[in-house]
């Protein structure tokens, strides 16, 4: 993306994000090609990677304040859903790497400015998920050691963003806090080999020994929702909303995307196809059954997703937070996107015959990959529904992050 092209996505609004998923659908039919590819290298190809800098798909949470397009949260999850049908594996290293530029743009600013400051287009991963730490607090800041599991995209970023909990004050619990580390303070390990999202090179990120100033960390809690420590340099909404209230929207897209691709991809096939028996596939009612269904259920998905996301941009604006109930509703609802992501390509597998079976069969990986975006955390319907369930009925949220 140019210079120009970027400065009038972050300044035309709708019609923005509008030219930002048009680019995304032009791009499609390449990504399409080095799916294969992708799964073989089990990171995203390094022209992938340039091609989605060059577009500034990763930059469309990141503040204005550093040459970010600062457009409204949710473009990221319909930018996953357009490559998505193309290659899911390189629609959530796309969406999760955009999401971490909003993340970051709640830091304290002078953590902010020591990696843009320098390097704009400087991409962050992440890791929620500890494997083992330690963590002491020093003065000025905090050392840490551990592993860290699951960072998709690591190997093409330079700095990243690591959950953990500072030790507690005497009678106190311990406080989840993100530590962001430079590149340098890190090593990154290759373990990702897995069946579903397998080109996301999600790896581990193994600290040895590395200090953390204080202006590099960030308590889950000012991520709550409200003015966070970069709301000092960034004002616009998105800094204020409740980080993980609302942050499985960053997640679903990759699945409706491999739905629909699968979708896509069944459709052109079956027309004019002929059993081995000389039967006409598209004429039988049971083929045209399992695709309207699966066409409803993606729909459902997506379409069911965009009220709660226009709410959210518009509250945000307002500065007004959403209930404990609200932020429920939320996750509710991103989980039953997941579920129906998962039903339509269960309805459209048969439908592949002994063709499925193959690793390099495209609607195969779809099928795995929908099947991996529903295994997260934040869209596993049992827990998202079981939050849900102990809110409504009078008890207060298991989860005190969100």
């Amino acid at each position: 993306m140019t210079a120009t092209t970027a400065t009038s996505a972050r300044n035309d609004g709708d019609a923005g994000t509008a030219a930002m998923l048009a680019l995304a659908r032009d791009m499609a039919p390449a990504i399409g090609e080095r799916a294969a590819k992708c799964e073989q290298l089990r990171r995203l190809p390094e022209e992938t990677d340039r091609a989605f800098r060059d577009a500034g798909f990763y930059r469309v949470l990141q503040p204005a304040r550093f040459g970010g397009l600062e457009l409204d949260y949710g473009v990221q999850t319909d930018l996953a859903a357009e490559i998505g049908r193309a290659c899911p594996s390189s629609a959530w290293v796309l969406s999760i790497i955009a999401a971490h530029g909003w993340i970051l743009g709640m830091f304290p600013p002078a953590a902010q400015e020591e990696l843009w400051g320098r390097t704009p287009d400087a991409t962050v991963a992440t890791s929620f998920l500890p494997r083992q730490m330690t963590v002491t607090q020093e003065a000025g800041g905090a050392r840490i050691r551990g592993r860290w599991g699951f960072s998709s995209g690591v190997d093409y970023c330079a700095a990243a963003i690591l959950m953990t909990e500072l030790p507690p004050a005497p009678g106190a619990t311990a406080e989840p806090t993100f530590a962001l580390l430079p590149r340098s303070d890190y090593a990154i390990e290759d373990t990702w080999h897995a069946t579903g999202l397998a080109g996301t090179g999600s790896n581990d990120i193994v600290v040895a020994d590395a200090f953390v100033p204080e202006h590099r960390l960030l308590p889950v809690r000012l991520t709550r929702g409200g003015p966070t420590p970069g709301s000092a340099m960034n004002p616009g909404h998105l800094y204020r909303l409740p980080l993980f209230a609302v942050f499985p929207f960053n997640l679903i897209g990759p699945a409706i995307g491999a739905a629909r691709g699968m979708l896509d991809g069944i459709v052109a096939e079956m027309r004019g196809r002929r059993s081995a028996a000389q039967v006409d596939l598209a004429a039988q009612q049971s083929v045209q059954l399992r695709v309207a269904r699966a066409a409803a259920l993606i729909d459902s998905s997506q379409n069911g997703l965009l009220p709660l996301r226009a709410e959210i941009n518009r509250d945000g604006r307002e500065s007004r937070l959403p209930s404990i109930e609200r932020r429920m509703d939320y996750r509710l609802a991103l989980a039953h996107s997941a579920q129906l992501c998962v039903e339509a390509v269960d309805q459209l597998y048969p439908l592949l015959g002994g063709r499925g079976l193959a690793v390099g069969n495209a609607g195969q990986r779809a099928w795995r990959d929908a099947h991996a975006v529903a295994q997260h955390l934040g869209l596993v319907w049992d827990v998202q529904a079981g939050l849900y369930g102990a809110v409504k009925l009078g008890h207060v949220c298991p989860d005190p992050k969100i």
